[in-house]
This record gives structure tokens, C-alpha cells and sequence, in this order.
């Protein structure tokens, strides 16, 4: 079946490299990539696209029309992948609900989504677009790319996937990471944080044979940190062992908002210099 792949665009630097490096990631898969441009003619198109003059905010729908033809255009200078097709869309309103609406009638596998400078920051209380999309968007998940990663064959070499194993995982939910490492040919490195040295509750061992059981046909391993907040244990980890990409799972009220808090006490910014794969609680 032909994956659905939606890529929002603001026609910048960091949105473009999103685009590569997913037609990298899936190259040898069959995908449909959805540009889409949101435009606003209330507010002015100028917030949103790099270069454009308020007064120039007059005509918002042609100037995204046209933003996306250079973008087919740019395509068309690269080497033909006859796995994947394109489509445009622009459209009018509210970039959170376009997207959600997006979402909710085209059955998106993925959204791509390029970010502004080395790191992914992405928690609401940086108050971007990018943030709030990532805190509102329900029912997909979303990868995040800095703007000067680059894929190349060995960009990534394992995903680092923390967990609580406090809830058990729907199965769809993990199927972006499964599906990510499967087609990158990484392993899964499932990462618990025992912040009080106290081990697995029978509770949480019956949830990790379950993740295992999940990740059975692709490699995985176990790790358990001691001593550590959540914050400064994925970030060392991801430091001392240069792993290329981090996944992690956003309830509703938990673990997610929980790890940026903390890690402003840590003295640490999470803010991830590689790209993350954001997993969402499914309703």
C-alpha cells in the first residue's frame, strides 16, 4: 500500500531539508508526498514565508501556488524515483487545523516537518508554530528534522526509544517507529530511566516483554539507566553512544511534558540536535 507522507511547508531552508531527507528515508518505497503550503490572507502571508513584504500580502493565494510550483520545480531537477508521486496543496486557514483536517481525511502515515536551526525544539513552552503543532495534532505522528541534518546511507545508526513501562502501547501506535527502523535498517534501542534505582515492578516487566514482543522481527535491546533523571539519561545516552535518532511518546497529560520540565531543573535544554520521531496516543 502506498504510504501517505504529508510535508508542511513555509517555503524555507529547514522545510526543504525535511522534504530530502524523507524521499532519502523512503526511497525504496512507495509514497505519495503532500506539499502543503497554509496560507492566511487575514494575517498576511509575510509571517509565514521568508521574503515576502507585508505589502506584498495582497495576492497570498498565488504567492503559495506559486511557492509550491518551485518546489515541483526543484523536484524535477533530481533523479526520478519512480516509487514515489507528489501533490500540492494550498490552502486557506489556521495551519493546526488545516493539518488535523489533513489527518483526518487522508489517513497520513507521517507528517514531515522541518525545524529552524541545530535542534528540535518542540515542547509548547517555546511558543512556535512547529510546538504547537506538536502539541495539538492528534491521531499521527510527526518526524522532526534539524535543519542541518543530512541523510546519507549511515546517518541512522539506532533510534533511542525511552519509555516509563507504567502503559501498555496500542500496536498502530508503534507502527511509525517500527515501520522508520525497519526501512533504515536500524535497531530499536528501548531506554528505561530508573531514577531511584528501584528495577522493574512485575507490572513493568510484563509491559517490557510486550514492547519486546512488539519489536520481535526487528533488532532491539534494553537499557536500563540508574541515577539519572529522564532528561539527563537520553541525553547522555544519545551523547556517549552518537545515536542519529530518538522517538518518543506523547500522551495526553505525561512523559513528553514531563522530560522538557525537568530537564530545565536538570540544567539541561532537551532540545535534540537529531531528528525525533514524535509517537502519538491514538483514540
Amino acid at each position: 500500500m502506498e504510504k501517505q507522507i504529508l510535508v508542511p511547508t513555509n517555503f524555507s531552508k529547514h522545510a526543504w531539508n525535511a522534504l530530502v531527507f524523507g524521499l532519502k528515508l523512503y526511497k525504496s518505497i512507495s509514497c505519495n508526498f503532500i506539499l502543503l503550503n497554509v496560507y492566511d490572507d487575514g494575517r498576511g502571508i509575510s509571517d509565514r514565508i521568508p521574503g515576502i513584504k507585508p505589502e506584498e500580502d495582497i495576492d497570498a493565494k498565488k504567492t503559495s501556488k506559486e511557492g509550491l510550483d518551485r518546489i515541483m520545480q526543484g523536484l524535477s531537477f533530481r533523479k526520478e524515483n519512480q516509487n514515489h508521486e507528489f501533490e500540492t496543496l494550498s490552502l486557506e486557514g489556521d495551519l493546526e487545523e488545516v493539518v488535523q483536517e489533513i489527518v483526518n481525511t487522508r489517513s497520513i502515515d507521517l507528517i514531515l516537518l522541518g525545524t529552524e536551526g541545530a535542534n528540535v525544539n518542540i515542547h509548547s513552552s517555546y511558543k512556535s508554530k512547529l510546538s504547537k503543532l506538536a502539541d495539538v495534532l492528534q491521531n499521527c505522528a510527526m518526524l522532526f528534522i534539524p535543519e542541518d541534518f543530512e541523510l546519507t546511507d549511515q546517518s541512522v545508526n539506532e533510534i533511542v526509544f525511552p519509555s516509563t513501562l507504567r502503559f501498555p502501547f496500542q500496536e498502530k501506535e508503534l507502527d511509525p517507529l517500527k515501520d522508520l527502523a525497519s526501512n533504515s535498517a536500524s535497531p530499536i534501542r528501548v531506554q528505561y530511566i530508573d531514577s531511584d534505582g528501584k528495577g522493574l515492578s512485575e507490572e513493568q516487566e510484563r509491559l517490557k516483554e510486550n514492547l519486546e514482543e512488539h519489536f520481535s522481527a526487528i533488532k532491539n535491546t534494553f537499557h536500563r539507566l540508574t541515577k539519572t533523571t529522564a532528561s539527563t539519561g537520553i541525553h547522555l545516552f544519545i551523547e556517549s553512544r552518537q545515536s542519529t535518532m530518538l522517538a518518543l511518546y506523547k500522551r495526553k497529560q505525561g512523559f513528553f511534558s514531563k522530560l522538557f520540565l525537568q530537564s530545565k531543573g536538570d540544567g539541561i535544554e532537551f532540545d535534540p540536535s537529531v531528528p525525533v520521531l514524535l509517537l502519538k496516543e491514538l483514540d
